[in-house]
C-alpha cells in the first residue's frame, strides 16, 4: 500500500506543477499578478481632461530673441496655445500688462547696429505693447532662462518664480527657485555648450539634491537643425531612468521629459510643445501638471496638428493606447526600441530586467532631417513588483 500511495501522491504534485505552468500561460492568467504601473497618467479621466498646448521656452528682443514681447505671445495665441511663459535669459518678463514698462536689450541694438534685423519692421522688434493675457484667453507664466555658463553648469528654463539667476551662481540660483516656491527644468542638454560641461553624474547630483528640478529636454526645435542631439538626449534620459530605477528601489525620484521651442525667430516657432492634462487650465493646474508628470511631449513640423492621445488603459502587466492622428507606436526602454503597437504587454514584450518603458506615437512621414510630421511622447511607466 505505502508504495502505492506514494507513487499516487508524486502524481498528483506532478499534475498540479504541470495544471499551474499551463495555467500561468493563459491569457489573462496571474503572470502578472503581482504587477502594478506607477504612471503619471492612472487616475487622469479621460472624458473630462483638459489637453492644452503649452509652450514654456520662448525669448523677445527683451534679452535676445528677434521679437517684442508682445508679438512672441500674439504669434502663440494665433497658434491657438493655452498656455505661454516668455523666458528671457537673466530677465523676468513679467507681467504681461506691463510689458511696455521694459525696453530692448544692449544685444537687441549691436544686432541693429550690425545690419542683422533687416527686413524686420522696427515696430515689431523694438515698441513693446502690453497685453492682457485674460483678454487673450491664455494662462500667462512667470519665467526666465537662468543662463549659466562654465563646469557643472547649465542653462535652466525657471517657472513660477521671479529668479532670474542673475548675480548668482549656479546652486545659489538652483536653491533660490525652490526656495521661492518655483520648479527648473534643463534647457538644451544635448547642446555642445551643455554637453561639454557637464556629465551624467552632474545631472544626477541636481536631480537628487534638487526635487523642484521636474525634468529635463528630450527634443528642442534646435533638433531639427541638429538631428545629432535625438541620440543624445535620448541617451541621457535612459542613464537618468537606470541610475533612479523604479519606485521600489531607495532613492527614486522620477525625470520628467519636455519639449520646447526655445523660440528666438520665426523659424523656431511651433517645432514643439507640451500638452498639459488638466482640469482647468489654471497657474495651479499646470504647476501641478508638471510637477507630477501629467503631460505629454510633441515635436512636430509648423502648422501641423500633434497626435492626440485618447487614453490610456492600464490592466495587470498591460499598457493600451487610443488615439488619433499617429499611425506608429514605438516603446523604449533603455535607449532601445522594444516593441511597436498600440498595446505593450509586460511578458510577452518586456525583457526580464525592464523596470521602466515609455512610447512614442508618431506619423509615419516623420523626419527630423526633413521636419516632417509630428511625434508625440509619453512619461515613463514604471514596474512595480508586489
Amino acid at each position: 500500500m505505502l508504495p502505492n500511495r506514494k507513487a499516487t501522491l508524486i502524481s498528483l504534485v506532478l499534475f498540479t506543477v504541470s495544471f499551474i505552468t499551463i495555467i500561468g500561460f493563459l491569457p489573462g492568467c496571474n503572470l502578472t499578478r503581482g504587477i502594478e504601473w506607477e504612471s503619471p497618467y492612472q487616475e487622469i479621466d479621460w472624458d473630462n481632461i483638459i489637453r492644452a498646448r503649452a509652450q514654456f521656452h520662448t525669448h523677445s528682443t527683451h534679452s535676445d530673441g528677434y521679437f517684442s514681447p508682445h508679438y512672441v505671445v500674439d504669434l502663440y495665441h494665433e497658434l491657438g496655445y493655452d498656455i505661454l511663459a516668455v523666458t528671457d535669459h537673466w530677465k523676468t518678463t513679467w507681467p504681461w500688462t506691463e510689458f511696455s514698462s521694459f525696453e530692448a536689450s544692449g544685444r537687441t541694438y549691436r544686432r541693429l547696429e550690425e545690419g542683422d534685423l533687416n527686413g524686420l519692421p522696427h515696430e515689431d522688434v523694438f515698441v513693446f505693447e502690453d497685453r492682457d493675457p485674460d483678454a487673450l484667453g491664455i494662462l500667462a507664466i512667470r519665467g526666465s532662462e537662468p543662463s549659466h555658463v562654465g563646469p557643472r553648469q547649465h542653462h535652466m528654463v525657471s517657472l513660477f518664480s521671479d529668479v532670474t539667476g542673475d548675480q548668482m551662481d549656479f546652486e545659489e540660483t538652483l536653491s533660490a527657485a525652490g526656495h521661492a516656491g518655483g520648479l527648473l527644468s534643463f534647457a538644451h542638454p544635448a547642446r555642445a555648450t551643455e554637453r561639454n560641461n557637464n556629465e551624467l553624474d552632474d545631472y544626477i547630483h541636481y536631480f537628487e539634491n534638487y526635487p523642484h528640478i521636474y525634468g529635463i529636454d528630450i527634443f528642442t526645435r534646435a533638433t531639427f537643425n541638429q538631428p545629432e542631439r535625438w541620440p543624445i538626449s535620448k541617451e541621457l534620459m535612459a542613464g537618468l531612468l537606470n541610475h533612479f530605477g523604479s519606485p521600489d528601489d531607495t532613492g527614486w525620484r522620477p525625470v520628467w521629459m519636455t519639449a520646447t521651442d526655445d523660440l528666438h525667430g520665426i523659424g523656431d516657432l511651433d517645432r514643439t510643445c507640451q500638452i498639459q492634462l488638466v482640469e482647468a487650465v489654471t497657474e495651479e493646474n499646470v504647476y501641478n501638471s508638471l510637477k507630477n508628470g501629467t503631460f505629454f511631449w510633441v515635436a512636430k513640423a509648423f502648422e501641423r496638428e500633434s497626435p492626440v492621445i485618447e487614453s490610456i488603459e492600464f490592466r495587470r502587466g498591460r499598457i493600451k493606447i487610443n488615439g488619433s492622428g499617429f499611425d506608429k507606436v514605438y516603446w523604449y526602454f533603455d535607449n532601445q526600441i522594444i516593441h511597436s503597437g498600440e498595446t505593450f504587454n509586460l511578458t510577452k514584450h518586456g525583457p526580464d530586467e525592464l523596470f521602466y518603458v515609455y512610447f512614442i506615437a508618431q506619423t509615419s512621414d516623420f523626419s527630423i532631417e526633413e521636419g516632417t510630421g509630428a511625434m508625440l511622447g509619453s512619461q515613463p511607466f514604471w514596474v512595480v513588483r508586489r
